[in-house]
């Protein structure tokens, strides 16, 4: 049965399959047709059933150690998940998946799309090589310069609107692929895509930037401590993660950088440069840190929590 207040006619306008999953019991408490339609159960089979039913507890588990992981309500998490079909048959999909609050309950809202309808539209569109990275699947740089661009435009055509630049680097990459080959180090950084789309709301950007560095823009900021807590929980989701490959489990941890915009307009290629600088600078200092740039100061350090 649905929840109270549960947006039924929302959810069958979204194209996708849409899932809406009580916490935490993980029982479907909603779903569109296309959900109904993707995995072939009526609606009837499908309300009240648990979500390993449709995908591997493992997946289940990964999903719940992203989000619960200190996330706050509206973060998300997104995993490639094994998705079971009613007649026995697996799909591997793309599951995005974010908190929220009906009625005073917890639940999940979750979105999937099978990985082969993903890379078809990728590839008849040319996403695949003009905007986002094969590898992972993140926005590339190209396409993060454009968006960037967007909100400096913005910036400068209101006054109170913010936003800040991470440059996030990870620690160590190189020894990986040394030592375990480049194989394990495409691993490690499609699980840190994963991870990084967990700590962003659907109004930011993370994107890969190139080899191990990624950046992220957070939208429209109230402050600066805004821009740290995201910094924060992208460190504490880094460092909690382990990826095991070929039975040995891998430890990640990164270096982040931030530079916040300003009112009177900045360049992309200043913002950057200032996100980077402050990057190394947190790198020079310790692993696993962020460090925030400041005009006219040495940038200031966020300590590991």
């Amino acid at each position: 049965m649905a929840p109270p207040s549960f947006p039924q006619a929302a959810f069958e306008l979204l194209p996708d399959a849409a899932f809406c999953i009580a916490r935490p019991s993980t029982a479907i408490s909603g779903v569109n047709a296309a959900a109904c339609a993707e995995v072939g159960y009526p609606r009837e089979e499908l309300l009240g059933a648990r979500l390993d039913a449709i995908i591997s507890r493992d997946d289940v588990v990964a999903l719940a150690t992203q989000l619960n992981g200190g996330a706050p309500d509206g973060a998300s998490a997104v995993i490639r998940a094994t998705q079971r079909q009613k007649d026995g048959t697996a799909t591997p999909s793309w599951w995005r998946v974010s908190q929220a609050v009906i009625d005073g309950r917890d639940y999940w809202i979750a979105v999937a799309r099978p990985v082969a309808a993903t890379e078809s539209f990728e590839a008849a569109s040319g996403l695949g090589r003009l905007g986002h990275d094969p590898l992972t699947g993140l926005p590339d740089r190209r396409l993060f310069h454009r968006r960037l661009d967007r909100a400096i435009d913005r910036a400068r055509e209101h006054d109170d609107y913010r936003f800040a630049v991470l440059f996030v680097d990870l620690d160590g990459f190189k020894q990986i692929n040394d030592q375990l080959g480049h194989l394990a180090g495409d691993r490690v950084l499609c699980d840190i895509a994963c991870h990084l789309a967990g700590c962003t709301r659907p109004s930011d950007m993370t994107a890969r930037y190139g080899g191990d560095e990624f950046t992220v823009l957070v939208d429209d900021l109230r402050d600066a401590e805004h821009a740290i807590l995201v910094a924060d929980r992208i460190l504490q989701q880094i460092a909690g993660g382990r990826v095991v490959v070929d039975g040995q489990s891998i430890h990640v941890s990164a270096s982040v950088g931030i530079a916040m915009s300003s009112s009177g307009g900045c360049s992309a290629d200043a913002l950057l440069y200032n996100a980077d600088r402050a990057m190394y600078r947190a790198k020079s200092l310790g692993l696993g840190r962020a460090l925030l740039y400041e005009e006219h100061s040495p940038p200031r350090p966020i300590k590991p929590r």
